[in-house]
């Protein structure tokens, strides 16, 4: 490339002068999505922070909607062609936006979960428990309403409310102040007015883990829930929202919401998550969801805690000491959040241990034999902390290999630091993410979340290449999904092995690799950035069978009729998925006992009873 002076004018060059100080709010995946073209009309969702009141006003000056506010932070819809004017005010500190996108993570499963005695009114409980007069909540992809499992005895509905928000808006059927997707009540969903269903592509996720947590069994007369006599609530997630996290901020509110005008306890499972974030809990969603938590008692959330244990390393940590230490991150090509070749990667760390750390991006050459081709120079975060800041990366012999991108910003106690390099001169490079002084840092990326992945095998000898000795390796520590599974006031759930061996629909005995009490190998490990203990119980994930859309069921009695149970009304699914509604069905046991208990409380029962076998070792683990 010639050496010219860029200064990431592919994303700078439309802002208007009114606006000339917004991209130092503004964090260049929403600078990206604010460059793709977008129908009238498109509003976006934001995290805002800074002094609420003044920012409830600004969000109304932008002809925004403030959805929900709490002290420094408040959560809005935005028309998409008034951000960058609303980044640009001064009551606005931060923005958060990310454009990664959510993912979605039984008779067997009572007995080892000891359910069954619940169900039973096994002493000294003074009766059967099933979770009547409690609500449970699901946040998913959807489910069948058709299914019998979730059907009453003279064939109504138990799914009380039904939010899809995935639907358009419709000036009848939008909840506010949400302001998209429809939503029904029973007794439209009793008259056949209610479209939504199970979401297409996601092979029945929403229906079983519905009917883990709370089918009644009705179909067959097996494979019966959790929590077979509680109510129902669900929102069908949007996974290809913008900040999708948002929204599942949005779900929760809205679940709370019908609960409290219902006058009865809710459990809220969301087995989907987002494996990308600061993993601290901080986050804007965890935040909201936990001041809705603790507001009032009887409600309690849990959550899946991944299924990424498995996955190639995409986790670093970093002591920063005087030597210079670096990992290897990679060109990441189309498609991608972007929408053009790039190399992008962003780390995280609580502000006292970020400091005193000096970091730089070099490129190494990979062929025809490895070499250090040069680096930029070294920065802190004090340099550009607020503000975007670009430096050329040239090489030792003067050559422009790439004008890299930085952008530093606050987040209460912690920094958040992004780097961008737009179509490096070459995209077979290695870029090396350097740091030097005093602290540590936290990272997550790879390839499959559409962003550069690092190198985590095939390295050199010292003796090939001696700078290596200073190469920091991914691991797969802290695998575990982001935001509300890192909470205190969440229960995030692992998984273990719940049948390796079964009947099929066509009598055929089946089996699968494992054993039964074992913990699943790809459960996601934790812990949180900052050192908590996560996940905070494991419950049967793999295998269980649940009710299943029926559609899916049929397809699969015709072409994998082995996933699916004797009765031809159940499926096999897995996973954290499966194992978080087990312990959803739990809290709503007690809630059904103890309808006033807080969340804490429940929490606290749970993993007071839960019981250590040979495969937990010493605990806590």
């Amino acid at each position: 490339m010639s050496r010219t002076a860029l200064l990431f004018a592919g994303l700078l060059a439309c802002a208007a002068p009114a606006s000339a100080q917004a991209p130092d709010r503004m964090g260049f995946e929403l600078q990206a999505f604010l460059k793709r073209p977008h129908p009238p009309g498109t509003e976006v969702h934001l995290f805002l922070r800074g002094q609420d009141a003044a920012l409830a006003r600004a969000v109304a000056g932008s002809g925004g909607v403030v959805k929900q506010r709490m002290q420094g932070l408040v959560s809005a819809r935005v028309p998409v062609e008034r951000v960058a004017a609303l980044a640009a005010h001064p009551a606005v500190q931060g923005i958060e936006f990310s454009l990664s996108q959510g993912r979605v993570l039984n008779d067997s499963m009572r007995v080892h979960n000891r359910i069954d005695p619940v169900h039973a009114g096994q002493a000294p409980l003074p009766g059967g428990f099933t979770g009547e007069g409690v609500l449970v909540g699901i946040i998913d992809s959807g489910m069948d309403l058709d299914h019998p499992d979730f059907q009453d005895a003279q064939g109504r509905t138990r799914v009380l409310r039904y939010w899809d928000q995935t639907f358009p808006f419709d000036a009848q059927l939008t909840p506010m102040p949400w302001g998209y997707g429809q939503a029904w009540d029973s007794t439209a969903i009793n008259a056949g007015l209610c479209p939504a269903g199970e979401q297409p592509g996601f092979f029945g996720h929403g229906t079983t883990v519905t009917g883990t947590a709370a089918g009644n069994g009705l179909a067959t007369g097996a494979y019966t829930g959790g929590a077979p006599g509680a109510d129902l609530l669900i929102v069908s997630s949007d996974f290809d929202a913008p900040n999708w996290k948002a929204t599942v901020a949005d779900a929760v509110h809205y679940l709370v919401s019908q609960a409290e005008a219902l006058g009865r306890p809710v459990v809220i499972n969301a087995s989907l998550g987002d494996y990308l974030g600061s993993h601290d809990g901080q986050d804007a969603a965890a935040l909201f969801i936990d001041s809705l938590l603790i507001a009032q008692p009887g409600r309690v959330m849990v959550c899946a805690a991944g299924n990424s244990g498995e996955f190639p390393p995409y986790h670093v940590e970093t002591l920063v000491g005087s030597d210079t230490s670096f990992t290897w991150y990679t060109y990441k090509p189309t498609p991608n959040n972007f929408g053009y070749g790039v190399v992008y990667f962003d780390v995280w760390a609580d502000t006292a241990d970020f400091s005193d750390v000096q970091y730089a991006v070099g490129a190494d050459r990979v062929v025809p034999s490895l070499q250090f081709r040069g680096r930029t120079p070294f920065r802190t975060m004090a340099d550009h902390l607020g503000q975007l800041a670009s430096d050329s990366l040239w090489s030792l012999d003067g050559d422009l290999l790439g004008v890299v991108d930085w952008f530093a910003e606050l987040r209460g106690g912690q920094v958040h630091l992004q780097v961008h390099m737009q179509q490096p001169d070459s995209n077979a490079y290695r870029f090396r993410f350097m740091s030097t002084g005093t602290g540590r840092f936290d990272g997550w990326g790879a390839s499959f979340f559409g962003m550069s992945g690092m190198i985590a095998s095939g390295l050199p000898t010292v003796a090939q290449y001696p700078d290596i000795a200073h190469y920091v390796l991914p691991d797969r520590n802290k695998h575990i999904v982001d935001s509300w599974a890192c909470s205190e006031q969440v229960i995030t759930v692992a998984n273990y092995f719940n049948e390796v061996a079964y009947t099929d629909v066509n009598g055929n005995a089946q089996s699968v690799p494992g054993t039964e009490g074992d913990l699943v190998p790809r459960s996601s490990h934790g812990p949180t950035r900052d050192g908590r203990l996560k996940p905070d119980v494991a419950a049967t994930g793999d295998i269980t069978f649940s009710a299943g859309p029926l559609a899916t069921l049929a397809s699969l009695i015709a072409n994998e009729p082995f996933k699916v149970a004797p009765g031809g009304m159940h499926m096999r699914n897995g996973g954290t998925s499966m194992a978080s509604p087990v312990v959803t069905a739990t809290a709503a046991l007690y809630l059904e006992k103890c309808s006033r208990a807080t969340h804490l409380e429940v929490r606290d029962a749970i993993e007071g009873t839960a019981r250590a076998d040979a495969f937990t070792g010493t605990l806590p683990n």
